[in-house]
């Protein structure tokens, strides 16, 4: 998703629960959630709602839009790595770049910043 797409389905979230949207706000779950697709998301954000009163975080998102493994195989660090090199190269930097600074949100958002 891009960061549109995350603030769209807060949009939608703040429909239900009344929080409020920040640009802070859609880039954190962004970094957190914005691997996964748009309608899978939000799948996943009416499914949570539907079960639970409290408010919908990005932790609910992904175990409830994470893909199941299939037949004993666990795909997420390949497809964690895939997504990590997609959006180095999307933004400019190398993996090695990334891991070295890996945790500092600071860096990441001016990386973010830069385009």
């Amino acid at each position: 998703m891009q960061v549109s797409e995350v603030a769209q389905l807060l949009l939608w979230v703040q429909g239900v629960d009344g929080r409020t949207l920040t640009e802070l706000s859609a880039r954190t779950w962004h970094q957190l959630i914005g691997h996964l697709d748009y309608d899978a998301a939000l799948e996943a954000v009416q499914q949570h709602y539907r079960e639970e009163h409290r408010w919908v975080m990005p932790a609910d998102v992904l175990k409830l839009a994470s893909p199941t493994p299939r037949y004993g195989v666990n795909a997420t660090a390949e497809l964690l790595a895939e997504q990590k090199a997609a959006w180095c190269a999307a933004h400019g930097v190398t993996v090695e770049e990334f891991d070295e600074h890996e945790g500092d949100t600071e860096w990441i958002e001016a990386v973010m910043r830069r385009g």
